[in-house]
């Protein structure tokens, strides 16, 4: 048998698994307020979304993924498959010109951690007219 056939027949024999899902965090508007979703595939999951004021990443504990230093849970509930988890605030609840780093969490056999978006509400300054 060539050394192809033995290689192509080698690489069939191999158990095929869909590469690993890594959760995903979109941040966006509903309306008048501010959502924050994460999504995990094709499964129920338990969710949350973290946030805090600065960048900085830690590694809590060996196998957790790196997650967002000094961080607030924004929410935390049951993820679906048709929508994930979404929390939402109204723009009053959000600082206005402060970077939000946000980051969603997910649990299934293990734990992940989408990667970080960051969100600025943006300030808007009242318009006065000189008469």
């Amino acid at each position: 048998m060539p050394a192809n056939s033995l290689i192509l027949a080698a690489l069939c024999a191999l158990p095929l698994s869909a590469p690993p899902v890594s959760p995903e965090l979109s941040i966006g508007f509903v309306g008048a307020d501010v959502e924050f979703r994460v999504e995990y595939g094709d499964q129920i999951f338990l969710g949350g979304i973290i946030a805090s004021v600065g960048p900085e990443m830690t590694h809590y504990l060996k196998g957790l993924p790196p997650l967002l230093s000094n961080h607030v849970v924004l929410g935390a509930g049951v993820g679906y498959p048709d929508g994930g988890f979404a929390v939402q605030f109204t723009r009053e609840q959000l600082p206005p010109g402060v970077a939000v780093y946000a980051q969603g969490v997910t649990l299934t056999k293990g734990i992940q951690a989408s990667d970080v978006e960051t969100f600025t509400m943006a300030v808007v300054m009242p318009v006065t007219s000189s008469k």
